[in-house]
């Protein structure tokens, strides 16, 4: 699986068509932590997202390598 750097990060949310504000909402994070997460200096000292939590974003994205959701019925 790709690293969560804060490139990938980024792209990632916009892939899954999320503001930077909504996707701190998402992740119960304030925008400013946010903004540092996808901050490529940041990221690389562990201050990206955690393993789940880019597994969750690449799943909203419709990017994860193994899972895709799938709406209820």
């Amino acid at each position: 699986m790709m690293p969560a750097t804060g490139a990938a990060i980024k792209t990632t949310r916009q892939a899954a068509g999320l503001t930077q504000a909504e996707a701190a909402e998402r992740f119960d994070y304030s925008l400013r932590v946010w903004q540092k997460k996808e901050s490529e200096a940041e990221a690389s000292k562990n201050g990206g997202l955690s393993q789940g939590e880019y597994e969750l974003l690449l799943l909203l994205a419709g990017k994860h390598p193994d899972y895709l959701l799938t709406p209820r019925k």
